[in-house]
């Protein structure tokens, strides 16, 4: 019973793809179960450094300081005090979880940005601050009529005094 056709006797030269079959079929199955543990244990903090942006000396920017609300434990619960990153306007606080408030910086985004040629927000938020809040922030700054909103972040202390 030859269903090779050749010569009786000889050599098969098939391949056999049942072993191949049965490996890709196992790294299919590993690679199935473990995927969902990996996608849930990624947490992405926001970056602690960043290149230096050369900035015009002349050119003024708003830059808004979003702190984090901390309980007892100083574990984060939400979103604190929006702060006015300026020394003319270091009495200026919002928050962004109540609506009348939130209109209050629209409108303060909205006066600010209106005399700046680049209608640009730099936002500094504290870095375990979940992004959700950020994003809001974000948000209230485009209703406020920024064009754009961008996070600035600090160099690490170590790298910059020479540490390790």
């Amino acid at each position: 019973m030859d269903a090779g056709g050749g010569k009786k006797g000889g050599m098969k030269s098939d391949i056999n793809v049942t072993p191949l079959v049965d490996i890709v079929l196992v790294l299919l199955i590993i690679f199935i179960v473990i995927t969902p543990a990996v996608n849930s244990s990624v947490k992405l903090p926001l970056a602690k450094h960043s290149p230096k942006a050369e900035k015009n000396k002349d050119e003024k920017y708003l830059t808004l300081l979003l702190q984090s609300k901390r309980n007892d434990k100083y574990e984060v619960i939400g979103p604190g005090a929006i702060l006015i990153d300026d020394k003319d306007a270091k009495d200026e606080k919002f928050f962004i979880n109540n609506e009348g408030q939130q209109q209050k910086l629209e409108d303060y985004i909205n006066r600010n940005v209106s005399q700046l040629s680049q209608k640009v927000v730099f936002v500094k938020a504290d870095a375990d601050l979940p992004f959700k809040y950020v994003n809001e922030l974000f948000q209230v700054c485009r209703k406020g009529g920024a064009d754009e909103a961008s996070i600035v972040t600090s160099e690490d202390k170590d790298k910059s005094e020479g540490g390790k």
